[in-house]
């Protein structure tokens, strides 16, 4: 096996949050999650914040359907801000926001004073291997990069079918990456809490739940495949994050 079953279960313990934002739980199933990573110069971060938010306040006065929430790091380096927003389908790209686009001509120069990088991916929903979520905020980024897609899509699926039939509690959502490099990862699961105090309850993980309804050789047989189908290199990473309510949009 190519790593512990210690981390294998972390990171399968995740099965993700209902896409890190409570924007996206109302969306059809085949929407596009768009995350873009703001990473903000060293000494930066109170004064990016205090230049996002009038351009907030000038969307909501403008009545911009634009809506996203915002995440901050936890622990890791330096400051870098997600910002989660939905699409139904690549074609809302070519829609033309005016308020949008007059409130970030007129605030981009104050924000992006204190930027020092920005970087946008995307990613679809996997239904078949998703649970419910809501209410949280505090989540943890746990990413893959996949050698056989075949065999990682089998190992999960086996995995997620035997929590969904034991009603496991923390079942969460999964999501394949869209047009990523070879050095991204291929899918990501977030295990989410209601805030930090949630991170110390004792919770079943999914390898108990399995053994348990399913028998410890079927857990052994799917955790082994699982890891198998990891690259050798960087084949398991995790981001934790807290909601920034301040920073957030919604158009309510």
């Amino acid at each position: 096996m190519k790593i512990t079953k210690t981390i294998l279960a972390l990171g399968a313990s995740a099965l993700l949050a209902s896409s890190i934002s409570a924007i996206a739980q109302d969306e059809e199933e085949s929407y596009i999650l768009e995350m873009t990573e703001v990473g903000i110069k060293l000494g930066h971060t109170a004064k990016f914040r205090e230049a996002v938010k009038p351009y907030n306040a000038c969307i909501a006065e403008n009545d911009s359907d634009a809506e996203w929430s915002a995440w901050r790091n936890v622990g890791g380096e330096g400051t870098t801000y997600h910002f989660v927003s939905t699409m139904a389908n690549w074609a809302e790209m070519d829609a033309s926001d005016e308020a949008l686009q007059s409130c970030w001509s007129e605030h981009m120069e104050n924000i992006m004073a204190h930027v020092d990088s920005v970087s946008t991916s995307f990613a679809r929903p996997m239904a078949d291997w998703s649970g419910d979520a809501e209410g949280y905020d505090v989540v943890r980024l746990h990413q893959f990069r996949v050698d056989d897609g075949e065999m990682f899509r089998e190992a999960v699926g086996g995995i997620t079918s035997i929590l969904k039939e034991a009603e496991h509690a923390h079942l969460g959502s999964w999501y394949d990456m869209i047009g990523n490099s070879s050095n991204e990862p291929d899918y990501f699961v977030v295990s989410h809490y209601d805030n930090f105090a949630a991170m110390d309850e004792d919770r079943a993980g999914p390898y108990s739940v399995v053994s348990e309804h399913a028998g410890e050789a079927r857990a052994d047989e799917l955790w082994e495949q699982f890891g198998d189908a990891l690259h050798d290199d960087w084949e398991y990473f995790h981001l934790m994050l807290r909601r920034d309510a301040e920073l957030s949009h919604s158009g309510d």
